[in-house]
């Protein structure tokens, strides 16, 4: 008899896979079912409230497909004896490339030439923009990730300094530990810190007003970290030149939100989405969840 999965939110055709092996359950159908559920597969950004952590008696395991688990409260799973898994290190590079990505196409306005030339509006143009090689690059979060995209803007000669909760005495680049003085400071401001307590909308208006109308603001983090109306409202009133996102406060995010939203690249969400790292984080998800039924140590687990 295949073991319970409880899999959350529905992974579309992962799924066919998932059900070789385990008996996939979905929520809320899980309830009638609560006690033969012992693991649980989600992503990060979606997780498993506490409550229905405590609605699933047996649930011994919560592993997640990528590398966040920020729709978990780790402590609360722990509190349970629940052991919560991720995939870190496997899509570094991926969202570090788009990344820089959205740093040229948001600088250089690329993603509105493509618009223009496909609607016949060539010679409206783009305008001039500025010169890309060469700006000030600060990165909130000097992780796996941020400094990816640290040696991928130093590639470009560009000076880089970072911010987070504490310095880093190896790090290579500039500590900057005032949040404002950074955005005051750089050209293009990039978020890749982890969404943890105490970071929700830590991008504020303040923050991007520091950052300013020339300023661009690239976030491959978490939509939480961001103010998103209050980016919108800068977008739109010129207090802020550009942004460049892959993650939203809401995904998926409403059209009708960006319509009219100027000097924007937005992404669906697909940073860490290369043909490699998806393959990756499938293996070490599918190797957590046996190790799990094997009664063995699992190979990622996430610390409190």
């Amino acid at each position: 008899m295949k073991p319970a999965l409880l899999v959350n939110p529905p992974l579309g055709g992962f799924e066919a896979r998932l059900s070789e092996t385990y008996d996939v359950v979905h929520w809320p159908q899980a309830q009638a079912r609560a006690g033969d559920i012992r693991a649980a597969l989600t992503i990060g950004s979606t997780g498993l409230t506490n409550a229905m952590i405590d609605a699933l008696p047996n649930l011994g395991l919560i592993a997640c497909f990528g590398a966040g688990y920020d729709g978990i409260d780790v402590s609360h799973a722990q509190a349970r004896n629940v052991v919560v898994t991720n995939c870190p290190s496997v899509n570094n590079e991926d969202v570090a490339d788009v990344a820089l990505g959205l740093m040229i196409s948001t600088v250089r306005k690329i993603a509105l030439g493509d618009a223009n030339v496909r609607s016949g509006k060539w010679r409206d143009g783009i305008g001039y923009t500025p010169r890309f090689t060469g700006m000030k690059t600060g990165v909130v979060g000097l992780g796996a990730i941020g400094l990816a995209i640290a040696e991928r803007a130093a590639g470009f000669k560009h000076e880089i300094a970072w911010q987070g909760p504490r310095a880093k005495p190896n790090a290579p680049y500039r500590y900057e530990p005032d949040l404002l003085k950074l955005a005051a400071w750089a050209d293009i401001l990039v978020i890749a810190c982890p969404a943890l307590p105490g970071t929700e909308k830590m991008i504020s208006a303040e923050v991007i007003e520091a950052l300013g109308p020339q300023g661009v603001l690239v976030n491959i983090a978490r939509g939480s970290i961001v103010d998103e109306d209050a980016l919108i409202a800068a977008l739109k009133s010129g207090k802020l030149g550009g942004a460049g996102l892959d993650v939203f406060e809401e995904e998926p995010t409403p059209a009708a939100r960006w319509a009219d939203v100027p000097n924007a690249t937005l992404m669906p969400h697909q940073g860490g989405g290369s043909f490699q790292a998806i393959r990756a984080t499938t293996q070490l998800a599918l190797e957590n969840l046996s190790l799990f039924f094997a009664g063995q140590p699992v190979k990622t687990p996430v610390k409190a």
